[in-house]
């Protein structure tokens, strides 16, 4: 069974996968749908190791 924080971050990294495909891996559109700033999306990217590159071109 996961943890709380370990079921928030998947969560996490699902919101922000999704948006990146939508906007077909441009991080300032991203942001927009996000609402949150660019630094925070830099940050969240890191920490949850998500591949911005896996996610160009996959929808728009």
């Amino acid at each position: 069974s996961l943890s709380l924080d370990d079921r928030l971050q998947e969560i996490e990294r699902s919101i922000i996968v999704d948006a990146l495909t939508k906007t077909g891996g441009v991080q300032t559109r991203a942001t927009e749908l996000l609402g949150i700033n660019q630094r925070s999306l830099w940050h969240r990217i890191k920490k949850l190791n998500i591949d911005v590159k896996g996610t160009k071109n996959l929808e728009m």
